[in-house]
């Protein structure tokens, strides 16, 4: 009887809603979860081998739900705001309208502006990062170009839910909500994402903007952008897991709707490059006031490890041979992402980890790291050059981007940041010098290195193996580091509580790089 009595409450409750229910500009996504969410009664939202893949359930434990309780965000932001506290306002409204979106279009609607971080610390909505009523409030104007980046998506207090699917039902929403859903192909289209992954900043009033991030750009200048290369993908493709065919909501009850199945439903992990500050998270909930549990964080975790490890890169040792006591070879790291890798925040950064030995000797070693995070031997760990040659173990190939701020100093102060002095982060195949957005995203302090080319790069290594008998072998690695010491390093000392909790917290984690590729070669 528990069903039959369950069913006629939502259908009085529905009933009643459609009479006359006022929807608000944004709804928690705790409700949106009613619906979105599995349940033990229900075959919806789970998959083939019996896990939940609801919307609701992978988004609470992504970087998404979580960009307002980020440690290294909040910690990144007091860190500008204290060296520079006449821009408070300016530098934290910037940061808000991508990390607390609903407080910053809840403003915009009322003719206001979000720009005090302070002010939100009590607002649950305003909490929940990039949550559900913001993508799917946006609407298509303009997206793709320049009037929505900077995260100024088009967002209307009208009660409409747009969604990938056509013909929606939309009596339950309508009774639960007061939101009507409409299908909205745009919520599929990569210019949704580029509104916040497109970022300009600017180090003074009147002065140039700075390419803060561009992997929207990045991916429009590449093969994954063009419809006739076969190979285009759009972002939602790649970071948000393809699921098996389900219906794609149930009731709050507990129980299935009467509504069709949906292909190809897409998972809302998000996966992508911050496996780490998840560990963080994860490991510091009770602190940083984490909704999502324990476990789900560490699936979340794992689920970006292995998209990391098999979706972005790979490596191969090329040409090797002895010459006159000197072993040369070439190492090729190609770029299997819709962007530049790494990409996104300036801070993250890559590099090649090299291991050359005659059995259990040890010839040659680079990129090495220390339980620290730092590169092994580095004495600035923002200098380092551009290789297309290595022949010394305290030469290291990193990809990262370096900025300078105005007066040619290296910064990691984001609204510092005036010129990229390097950027030699691999390009996505089909970049070209005369695509779209080319001088925001070109490659900067490359040298004469001829064979870094969209997609990929080759370093040649010269090692002096001398002679001997035994087997040799070359081990490589390509290691990804999300927040490199150097970024920490800047705000050792700041007088701000953001600034030691996170530096506290990054002292206690697991610092170990990510692994995105490796290759073996053996020589006799």
């Amino acid at each position: 009887m528990i069903r039959p009595l369950v069913l006629a409450l939502a259908l009085v409750s529905f009933a009643t809603a459609q009479t006359g229910a006022n929807h608000p500009d944004f709804l928690s996504a705790v409700r949106c979860g009613d619906c979105h969410s599995a349940a033990e009664s229900a075959n919806a939202l789970w998959n083939g081998t019996g896990d939940d893949v609801s919307p609701y359930t992978l988004w609470r434990a992504s970087l998404k739900a979580n960009a307002f309780r980020d440690p290294f965000w909040r910690a990144q932001v007091s860190f500008e705001v204290h060296t520079q506290p006449d821009r408070r306002a300016e530098i934290e409204g910037l940061c808000i309208t991508c990390h607390a979106p609903i407080a910053h279009h809840r403003a915009r609607h009322a003719g206001a502006r979000a720009d005090s971080i302070e002010a939100l610390l009590g607002d649950e909505l305003a909490q929940e990062g990039v949550s559900c009523t913001v993508c799917h409030q946006a609407r298509p104007d303009g997206l793709g170009t320049p009037a929505t980046y900077g995260g100024a998506l088009d967002v209307r207090p009208d009660g409409v839910i747009w969604g990938p699917f056509a013909d929606p039902s939309g009596g339950p929403m309508i009774g639960q909500t007061g939101y009507t859903p409409l299908h909205g192909p745009h919520v599929r289209d990569a210019g949704l994402c580029g509104s916040c992954h497109v970022l300009k900043t600017s180090h003074a009033p009147g002065q140039a903007a700075f390419p803060e991030q561009t992997p929207f750009l990045e991916w429009r200048n590449s093969r994954y952008s063009d419809p006739v290369s076969g190979a285009a993908k759009t972002c939602q493709e790649c970071h948000m897991p393809a699921q098996p065919p389900m219906k794609i909501a149930r009731n709050p009850g507990g129980f299935d709707f009467n509504i069709p199945q949906r292909d190809d439903p897409r998972g809302h992990a998000f996966v992508g490059g911050n496996a780490f500050m998840l560990d963080l998270m994860r490991r510091n909930h009770k602190e940083l006031g984490m909704k999502a549990p324990g476990e789900l964080l560490k699936r979340a975790a794992r689920a970006s490890r292995q998209f990391l490890a098999t979706k972005t890169a790979t490596l191969a040792i090329e040409d090797a041979e002895f010459v006159e006591g000197t072993l040369a070879f070439g190492v090729r790291v190609t770029n299997e992402t819709g962007h530049k890798l790494p990409t996104g925040l300036p801070a993250r950064r890559a590099w090649l980890r090299v291991l050359v030995r005659r059995g259990a000797d040890v010839l040659f070693s680079s990129g090495a790291f220390g339980e620290d995070g730092r590169l092994a031997g580095a004495t600035d760990e923002l200098g380092f050059p551009h290789h297309d040659v290595i022949e010394d173990p305290s030469q290291v190939q990193v990809y990262e981007l370096i900025a300078h701020d105005a007066a040619g100093a290296p910064t990691t102060e984001l609204t510092r940041m005036a010129v990229r002095a390097k950027d030699n982060r691999l390009l996505p195949h089909g970049w070209r010098e005369d695509g779209p957005d080319a001088a925001d995203t070109a490659p900067v302090g490359l040298g004469d290195d001829v064979d870094f080319e969209a997609g990929q790069d080759v370093v040649r290594y010269r090692v002096k193996v001398g002679a001997g008998e035994g087997t040799v072998s070359i081990v490589a690695w390509f290691l990804y580091q999300p927040v490199p010491p150097a970024w920490v390093a800047a705000m050792r000392g700041v007088d701000t509580e953001e600034c030691k909790r996170f530096v506290r917290m990054y002292d206690g984690a697991d610092k170990t790089p990510d692994t995105l590729a490796l290759t073996v070669k053996i020589l006799e």
